[in-house]
């Protein structure tokens, strides 16, 4: 037996994650694969199209044998702490051999050297990043200009590859890519790494020209058209029948302009104090957050008031959603020192169950199936239980079929079981 682990968010699943699962598969030599997946809200600071036990259902219809929740507050959160959160769950199994995570670079080798250099901050490259911080640009930029500046000191690296790692760094997968390896490092887990360039659709792209797709030009297309025959190509059968059916029940689709209302009513009632409570709100930014609330009537006219050379979209994203779901800085120190405190189990297959009995014995923390019959070990795993309870229950409130709304999920929606 060996084990694959992935990390993901399958917002939805598509052609090119089937393929990064296959191919994932292929390189590793795996024969089991499990998959640590967002909750309902995500990285990039916006609400899943469709709620967490479909997504996992998709998962494990298409070829994924195990679908573990990473917990809220560090699915809808940086990079760093994403990467942090997934790595640590994966480790944390006991059972895992690989990982294997997709990247528009696509070699493992200097992305590792990238990921030892940020891990540990050496002095010099600590005093390019202060000077490229006080430009005012975004700090991944400055940490990308100040990794070229130091690597063209310590390291003989001709302009090819001193391109090659700005291109590097430009891109959202090799960054996360990046932040996995420190992980790694950080753990001294024994698991090893291995990563797939990704396939023709850019991560940001908004068109469907090809079967394979990004996620964005999906969800993009389903929220013009309100309908899914337009992606009929560019998914798996499975996960078409699973969006048709979300789709008639009324319990999908959901874009965070169904959440406006909300975020808008408390970012105009919090005070100045109770926003820089808030984590990535420094250096006086609730001020601005403030004053565009009160000068906005729509989300795209709030970011857009917002957002700076300094403040991108996505991490201004990312603050109304902890506002909405009541995240704190205070929270994400706590969460950040300690790690996810719990395995909680989305669905499986077969060969998934041989992994759950597998992990009995191995398992670092609890494993847990329907939260009613688990009693958090400590006060953080309380509160972070609480946390994904919280964001489930304010998820529901978007859904069109109101029954959903109307009794907390996470105690009535149990794993998803696939039987093949």
């Amino acid at each position: 037996m060996k084990i694959l682990g992935l990390i993901t968010e399958y917002n939805p699943f598509h052609n090119g994650h089937l393929y990064h699962l296959n191919k994932s598969k292929e390189v590793t030599s795996s024969t089991h694969t499990v998959a640590v997946m967002s909750g309902n809200f995500l990285q990039r600071g916006e609400p899943a199209l469709i709620h967490k036990w479909a997504r996992a259902k998709m998962a494990v219809e298409a070829g994924v044998d195990l679908v573990i929740e990473l917990p809220t507050p560090y699915s809808c959160a940086t990079a760093e702490l994403f990467a942090y959160g997934s790595v640590f769950l994966l480790d944390s199994m006991g059972i895992v051999d690989v990982i294997c995570f997709g990247s528009e670079y696509g070699k493992v080798p200097l992305l590792r050297r990238i990921a030892e250099i940020l891990e540990d901050s050496p002095a010099d490259f600590e005093n390019y990043l202060k000077i490229h911080m006080k430009e005012g640009v975004p700090f991944p930029v400055a940490r990308s200009k100040a990794l070229v500046n130091y690597l063209k000191i310590q390291y003989d690296f001709d302009e090819n590859d001193l391109f090659d790692i700005e291109k590097i760094m430009n891109n959202p997968n090799n960054i996360l890519a990046i932040e996995y390896l420190k992980v790694l490092r950080k753990l001294k887990s024994s698991i090893t790494p291995y990563t797939i360039p990704r396939l023709i659709a850019p991560y940001h792209s908004t068109d469907i020209t090809s079967p394979i797709a990004s996620a964005t030009a999906i969800r993009e297309t389903i929220k013009r058209d309100r309908f899914i025959d337009k992606i009929r190509n560019v998914v798996p059968l499975t996960t078409f029948n699973v969006l048709q059916e979300a789709f008639k029940e009324g319990v999908a689709p959901v874009f965070k302009e169904d959440f406006q209302d909300a975020i808008l009513t408390l970012l105009r009632r919090e005070s100045l104090e109770n926003l820089s409570s808030y984590f990535d709100v420094v250096e006086g930014l609730e001020n601005k957050i403030h004053y565009c609330s009160e000068n906005s009537c729509s989300l795209s006219e709030l970011y857009n008031c917002i957002k700076s050379k300094r403040y991108t979209l996505t991490r201004i994203q990312r603050i109304s959603m902890h506002v909405l779901l009541n995240i704190k800085k205070n929270d994400i120190v706590t969460f950040n020192k300690k790690g996810p405190q719990y395995i909680r189990v989305l669905a499986f297959n077969n060969k998934g169950r041989e992994l759950l009995k597998l992990m009995k014995s191995r398992a670092k923390l609890p494993i847990v199936s329907k939260i009613n019959h688990y009693n958090p070990q400590n006060e953080i795993a309380k509160k972070m239980l609480h946390a994904d309870i919280q964001s489930t229950n304010i998820y529901a409130l978007a859904l069109k079929n109101r029954e959903y709304a109307r009794r907390p999920l996470d105690f009535y929606l149990s794993p998803y079981y696939y039987k093949f």
